[in-house]
């Protein structure tokens, strides 16, 4: 099998909240790459930096937040070193994002068809009515969508169907890369499933890389070939989905898999215990120590470092420090 180039690097991201309490540690020294067409997971509990980090990969961090450090390349390109106006140029063609609330995101005054009219004009030109009316008409179909969407305003539409209109304005320009941000969260379990299929079809088509953020373990074990859990702002661990869910390195990864419910043993719920911890002010060791079941005393005074322990799957916990040496 040929070997999948690399679409997608990102290297020690950091990405801080100013405040007047102090800096908030949003995103705290991520890294990870994705190849051309993978199907790639972000999964962790709210608060953890996902979406923040989903903003930086889009340019899209804004004050008080700032960007502290660490490159992202896409294909190649280190977008740090662009300037604003070449990253709005990547943005949709290059890179896009579905939004986790569709609700806010359309313009609630704009028809569906001017809103993804306005994405192609702005990065193509100008185009003659007609053909962009077929070419939209077309992409609605896509995301199965009837014609009759393209005059329809978002309060005529279903949740379900502000979504497929949102997946559509995502994927107008071909990009290289989509990032979903928890794109069913709103919805019931029915169109849950209406939508994924939907998002998994055009990302098949199109060949892109898909980023799917969310808290639902199942959903993504459903949906990507590969995971990472973050906590606190850090990565703790990643790797294959159907090697982590077998033997998980991480105790939160192990919990929050064991958290999932199942259909074949009745037992009670299994939750974790405590909260994470600020990202104000960060414990200086490992951040799960307050919460974790394994813990030493080594991990309350060192960071653990993320390491690959098995080919492809990599893991920040000092359970398995011994194991590398």
């Amino acid at each position: 099998m040929t070997e999948r180039k690399p679409i997608l690097r990102v290297k020690d991201l950091k990405v801080y909240y100013h405040t007047d309490r102090g800096s908030v540690r949003a995103v705290d020294g991520v890294s990870f790459t994705m190849h051309e067409g993978e199907s790639f997971g972000i999964v962790g509990e709210s608060g953890c930096g996902k979406s923040t980090m989903a903003m930086a990969l889009l340019g899209l961090v804004v004050s008080p937040g700032t960007i502290e450090g660490g490159q992202i390349f896409l294909d190649g390109t280190d977008i740090f070193t662009l300037d604003r106006e070449l990253i709005r140029k990547i943005r949709w063609s290059q890179i896009s994002f579905i939004p986790q609330g569709a609700m806010n995101s359309l313009n609630p005054v704009m028809r569906i068809g001017s809103q993804i009219a306005d994405v192609i004009t702005t990065h193509q030109g100008y185009q003659p009515e007609k053909i962009l009316r077929k070419r939209i008409q077309k992409l609605l179909s896509t995301v199965g969508l009837p014609h009759r969407v393209y005059r329809m305003y978002p309060h005529e539409l279903s949740g379900g169907m502000k979504q497929r209109v949102c997946i559509a304005m995502a994927i107008v320009l071909e990009p290289e890369v989509i990032i979903a941000d928890e794109p069913t969260s709103a919805l019931d379990v029915v169109v849950q499933r209406v939508v994924m299929q939907t998002l998994v079809d055009v990302q098949e088509r199109l060949g892109a890389a898909l980023i799917l953020i969310g808290h639902d373990m199942g959903l993504q074990a459903q949906v990507v070939n590969r995971q990472a859990v973050m906590y606190a702002g850090k990565i703790a661990e990643i790797g294959e989905v159907k090697t982590m869910y077998k033997n998980p390195l991480h105790p939160y990864t192990k919990l929050l898999i064991e958290s999932l419910p199942t259909l074949q043993l009745r037992h009670d719920f299994q939750g974790i215990p405590g909260l994470p911890p600020s990202l104000l002010n960060p414990p200086k060791g490992c951040a799960f120590s307050n919460r974790c079941p394994y813990v030493m005393e080594h991990c309350r005074e060192a960071m653990p470092k993320l390491v690959e322990i098995q080919p492809n799957h990599f893991v920040a916990c000092h359970l398995h420090s011994e194991v590398i040496k």
